[in-house]
């Protein structure tokens, strides 16, 4: 070969070499079933992706408290060595380590196994001059063919109705997007960890620990983050559309 031949092959090669790299990010070789397939990637999952998490980003920094039910002697309801107390102190951690990851401000009305009244945690609650308030429990029942997550909110007179009901409507739609949780919806309950509440508050049962599937899901870890977080987008969700208005 001359020396301009050698000259061609080389300028080919690069030229070669700049093809596969620009448009190698764009297709892909996929060899199924003996077959050869050329996809161009899918750029609109990406938007997407963002698109979505740009949802749960807060527009300004929110103050939430969280209280984990239950706690000390009051061990709630139980399966075996399972307790309510231990789940919902579990669920309040991953709740608020996501909002504060996200520029929040969180206050969990209790950190470790310790019972609290119902009229400390109002105060907590109330002197906390926070924007919502959740409270975190587990269902049981007899009939262990119940299952899934409801929220419950509670209205005086109209307090408050629309946030409170609006609040309850977004961390249950969040809250049931994982692992297979059923959506039992939200009910007004006239209960008093949310009758001491000046601000909106909803209390969120987290499945039933009497149910053999929803008791499978309480028993791992991984579920257990994904609903703290779940719940933590609902919160941030209601309160984004809330500063909207």
């Amino acid at each position: 070969m001359g020396i301009k031949g050698r000259k061609n092959y080389v300028l080919f090669y690069v030229f070669f070499i700049l093809i596969m790299l620009v448009f190698g990010k764009y297709i892909k070789i996929l060899n199924v079933n003996n077959s050869i397939n050329i996809t161009t990637t899918p750029v609109f999952n990406s938007m997407h992706r963002q698109d979505s998490d740009n949802r749960y980003t807060p527009l300004k920094k929110y103050y939430i408290i969280i209280d984990p039910g239950h706690g000390g002697m009051d061990k709630g309801t139980s399966y075996g060595n399972m307790y309510e107390k231990d789940l919902t102190l579990k669920i309040a951690r991953y709740a608020a380590s996501y909002l504060k990851s996200k520029g929040n401000v969180v206050f969990l009305t209790r950190n470790e196994d310790k019972l609290l009244g119902l009229d400390e945690i109002g105060d907590k609650v109330n002197s906390s001059y926070a924007d919502v308030f959740v409270s975190i429990h587990v269902n049981s029942l007899s009939d262990n063919n119940f299952s899934g997550i409801t929220t419950l909110y509670y209205d005086i007179n109209g307090y408050q109705k629309n946030e409170r009901v609006k609040l309850a409507e977004s961390i249950e739609r969040e809250a049931v997007k994982n692992d297979s949780w059923k959506n039992r919806g939200i009910k007004r309950q006239n209960l008093a960890v949310l009758r001491y509440s000046k601000i909106p508050g909803v209390l969120v049962e987290c499945g039933f620990i009497t149910n053999a599937e929803d008791r499978a899901r309480l028993s791992d870890e991984g579920v257990l983050k994904r609903l703290g977080e779940n719940i933590s987008k609902g919160i941030i969700d209601y309160l984004n559309e809330n500063h909207k208005n």
